[in-house]
């Protein structure tokens, strides 16, 4: 009986030592995946530019300052039915906490003068990943205070 105690101890210990690093390990392969379709939608929006002359549209959404987001993603679904993106690209989690942003400026906003995109990641899990802010400003506003990773693109 005694030998029993020991080994669900020992059991204990190491669950309790093994979980949270088996999940920081999720956090951190998610904030990758996270990092790496923002890439991936970035190209997807350049690719639309350039083949279009225009950049995709976004859906103001409520609760989110105007910004289209992945939890719905109309800018996605926009790259998605021409043939930029193969399949919708959502946040690993995609909830109100975690997931993408996308919003077209008018040219002239923030001292830019001519139309722009910014899209970003709102937050990351881990701090592996938090130093990988991006940058995305113009004379009158820097993005990377808002978001863990921004960055953006001017139309022609």
């Amino acid at each position: 009986m005694l030998e029993l105690i020991i080994v669900l101890g020992i059991m204990v210990v190491l669950a309790g030592v093994l979980v949270p690093v088996v999940g920081d390990r999720l956090a951190r392969s998610r904030d990758a995946r996270r990092l790496s379709d923002l890439k991936t939608v970035v190209q997807a929006v350049d690719a639309y530019l350039y083949d279009t002359g225009t950049l995709p549209d976004h859906d103001a959404e409520t609760g989110y300052g105007g910004w289209d987001t992945s939890v719905d993603g109309a800018f996605i679904t926009q790259l998605v039915a021409a043939g930029y993106l193969r399949e919708p690209v959502r946040d690993p989690l995609n909830d109100a906490t975690h997931h993408y942003r996308y919003y077209h400026y008018a040219a002239g906003y923030a001292g830019i003068p001519s139309d722009f995109y910014v899209v970003g990641i709102l937050n990351f899990e881990t701090a592996a990943y938090a130093g990988q802010t991006g940058a995305w400003k113009g004379p009158g506003y820097d993005w990377s205070t808002v978001f863990d990773y921004v960055t953006g693109g001017l139309s022609r």
